[in-house]
């Protein structure tokens, strides 16, 4: 009968660093191949060749639909949208500057009427 005592002393580390030069050891005494050849498999190129499809034939199709007339519409709208965001962030940097003028003209005008 195997009876295994635990050591009672508490001080010694219950965990011992590892060295690191066994770790610098072990990484260079791993075999290097002098053939390292990149495979390269052929589910990834089938992979590859429907995605080129699949975009080339979504740009066909939008090209069968687009007509002058949607071209037109589509530029108007995203011109408007283009134009509502270029005026928002003018007016909120005006908006922000202004309120930061007027605190500062509250503060000249206090410090003014306590000097």
């Amino acid at each position: 009968m195997n009876i295994i005592i635990m050591n009672q002393d508490v001080h010694t580390p219950a965990f011992i660093k590892a060295d690191a030069s066994n770790k610098t050891d072990n990484i260079k005494q791993q075999p290097t191949s002098p053939k390292q050849v990149r495979h390269f498999f052929w589910i990834r190129f089938v992979e590859l060749a429907i995605l080129h499809s699949v975009v080339i034939g979504v740009i066909w199709l939008i090209s069968k639909i687009v007509t002058p007339h949607v071209v037109t519409t589509v530029s108007v709208i995203a011109g408007f949208l283009i134009l509502r965001f270029i005026v928002r962030v003018i007016l909120r940097i005006t908006i922000t500057l202004l309120s930061i003028l007027f605190w500062l003209a509250i503060l000249c005008a206090i410090l003014l009427c306590v000097l």
